[in-house]
């Protein structure tokens, strides 16, 4: 029956006191950030968007990679792990609002004597015809005695939260929780956009090696070419070294690509929870499309962002500890109580007929603390208007990346679109040249200058289409994920 009291009586009270608590609502137009209405740069031509931005890749290597990036590695089950620690962080920082029940049981056993009170046998002995003490035995022999009591119960201690303190803690608590939750989510998919990039990169790697073989080949065969003139007498020893010097730096440039290969795909193996072998990696052709972005006004991407819902909820908790920063200057009432049974015998400890209680109210109220409580709420205000701060340098971050990678993606593509002219004119000069010098009109220099252009040119046309697929990776993130139009109107 007591405990059924307690229950009705605890959930009244934080009935009563729930209004008590601050409403901390972080409003992003009151900020004083002025938010366009469009971008400065325009968007990427874009159609009607549906599916999951990876498959425009075509590349069932890449999908699976990316799956295995969502479920195996170790970065994302550590996320996993201090997700479910921020929550239980949660709970234990807003447990205090409850009250808290403890079970307790003793067994005291102890021994006093009277001698403290000046008793001994021959002051409670009145018999003038007993037994004389023995010979050498004192006449003043302490008494004692023994006491023994076994006690079980629950005890309660609760500080009932008048004015809403403990309740701005427990809700700036969750707050902190959930903008955790948003941390950890976009670490998440940050953390999937490096591996994709990463992967990219060693795409590109593979590409760049199979253009060194490449090359290696052509410089094989005009080695070749000229080492059969030279031996024949109708071309010079200056050519046959040139040639040969070409053939060997060339085989220095596949090393470093190989090199460069095997190291990327040992990132890709251990970001995997992978042996590093470095043969993750083989298919050496870049995708040509890239996901397409749809059309969004920049308010809509603070929305979408969980960096930023993240910022608004680390304000909004501030704000709680403000107010309760406030209100640990006002007077506290705690609530302490014990029920159970005492008993001197232990086979009656369950007996109801042996049963205690009592119920005491505590009423405290800060005096004299040296300044602390006021300093402490001052801490807090400060670290509230720091999190206003973090704000709006985070939303102002926001729009500075979309518009950058807005911006640098209309760039790669005037220079891919040039590279793509310089590729044919330089395969276009480095077979010119060829008949040329077959021809016996230019000289072998011509043909290797033309020939490392050529290759130069490739190579960069290989690195703009890489760095134009990270670009649009990257303003995937800075977008706020998922690029699904369709699943955003459901």
């Amino acid at each position: 029956m007591i405990f059924q009291n307690l229950k009705t009586f605890s959930f009244t009270v934080l009935m009563l006191i729930s209004g008590c608590a601050s409403k901390q609502q972080v409003q992003i137009e009151k900020l004083g950030i002025d938010v366009p209405d469009t971008w400065t740069v325009p968007f990427p031509n874009s159609k009607k968007i549906s599916g999951n931005w990876w498959s425009v890749f075509s590349d069932s290597t890449f999908n699976a990679y990316l799956i295995r990036l969502q479920t195996e590695t170790p970065d994302v089950k550590t996320l996993i792990q201090n997700q479910r620690k921020a929550l239980y962080n949660a709970k234990i920082s807003g447990a205090s609002i409850y009250p808290s029940f403890n079970f307790f049981t003793r067994a005291d056993t102890n021994v006093q004597n009277l001698s403290g009170f000046g008793f001994a046998d021959s002051f409670l002995n009145t018999d003038s015809n007993s037994t004389p003490p023995n010979e050498g035995q004192s006449s003043d022999a302490v008494i004692s005695f023994e006491n023994r009591n076994y006690s079980l119960g629950v005890n309660l201690q609760w500080e009932i939260d008048v004015w809403g303190r403990l309740l701005n803690g427990r809700k700036a608590a969750y707050k902190n929780f959930e903008a955790i939750e948003y941390d950890l989510s976009y670490l998440e998919f940050s953390t999937l956009i490096r591996g994709a990039k990463l992967y990219f990169n060693g795409k590109e790697a593979a590409a760049q090696l199979k253009l060194a073989n490449e090359s290696y080949q052509s410089l094989v065969e005009i080695r070749d070419l000229v080492k059969e003139r030279y031996e024949k007498g109708l071309r010079s020893s200056l050519d046959y070294r040139l040639s040969e010097t070409s053939v060997a730096t060339s085989l220095v440039s596949i090393e470093n690509r190989k090199n460069l290969l095997r190291s990327i795909n040992r990132q890709i193996e251990i970001l995997l929870g992978e042996y590093p072998s470095g043969q993750f990696i083989k298919n050496p052709y870049l995708p040509t499309k890239l996901p397409l972005i749809p059309k969004q006004i920049p308010a809509s991407v603070l929305q979408r962002r969980p960096d930023i819902q993240s910022l608004i909820l680390k304000m909004e908790a501030s704000g709680y500890r403000v107010a309760q920063s406030k209100r640990n200057l006002l007077p506290g009432i705690s609530l302490n109580g014990t029920i159970g049974t005492s008993t001197q015998e232990i086979e009656k400890i369950l007996d109801k007929e042996y049963g205690i209680w009592n119920l005491g109210l505590n009423l405290t109220a800060p005096l004299i603390n040296g300044g602390r409580l006021k300093s402490a709420v001052n801490i807090e205000k400060s670290n509230y208007e720091i999190s206003k701060q973090n704000l709006i340098k985070g939303i102002l971050n926001a729009f500075y990346e979309v518009e950058q990678f807005l911006e640098l993606g209309e760039s790669l593509g005037i220079q891919i679109e040039a590279i793509d002219t310089a590729l044919k004119q330089s395969k276009d000069a480095y077979n010119l040249s060829k008949e040329r010098y077959d021809k016996g009109v230019t000289t072998l220099e011509s043909v290797l200058n033309s020939q490392r252009q050529y290759n130069s040119i490739q190579t960069q046309h290989l690195s703009l289409k890489r760095q134009a697929i990270e670009n649009r990776l990257s303003l995937i993130l800075a977008m706020g994920g998922n690029m699904n139009s369709e699943s955003e109107k459901n």
